[in-house]
């Protein structure tokens, strides 16, 4: 008794072919995909014009990535103790970096829970980073206008140093 048909062998051909071809498929389309480039890390805002409760602050935007989603917190930070302080507390802004968007693809909201100030406030950044630095736009939701910024990202060694890595 034979076990090998031909609807069988044709069956498994073509699962097995179809298996190939769709391995074949995702292979091609993985590589053309490009991670986005790495824009974590530690800005602290020079620009001094900034909306309401924040134009007296020493701020630092803090930035945490996965892939194109990000996490982010800003801060006030006049101490080392106020600065390790935030660490450690959750992000309280939540976001994409959509590098498709060649304008703004950095997009945080949330509120600012770090800032007493500031309790609770609604706020959306939009920026771009060109190498270490991020120009872009904060708009707290008591606050009619769009302000413009400018941050510039702290060194890495210093940042490690700081969080005991």
């Amino acid at each position: 008794m034979s076990h090998l048909s031909v609807k069988s062998l044709a069956f498994y051909g073509s699962a097995i072919g179809l298996v190939v071809l769709l391995f074949k498929g995702v292979t091609t389309y993985g590589t053309t995909m490009k991670a986005p480039p790495p824009i974590d890390g530690r800005y602290r805002i020079t620009t001094q014009n900034l909306p309401g409760c924040l134009n007296s602050e020493s701020l630092l935007l803090i930035i945490q990535q996965s892939g194109v989603y990000l996490n982010g917190s800003l801060v006030s930070v006049k101490t080392e103790e106020q600065l390790a302080s935030a660490m450690e507390q959750k992000p309280s802004l939540t976001g994409k970096w959509n590098n498709q968007n060649k304008t703004q693809p950095l997009n945080l909201t949330g509120s600012l829970n770090e800032i007493k100030e500031c309790q609770n406030q609604s706020i959306s950044i939009r920026g771009l980073v060109n190498g270490k630095t991020l120009k872009g736009q904060i708009k707290l939701e008591t606050i009619p206008r769009i302000v413009g910024f400018t941050a510039v990202k702290e060194n890495s060694e210093k940042t490690q140093k700081q969080s005991g890595h």
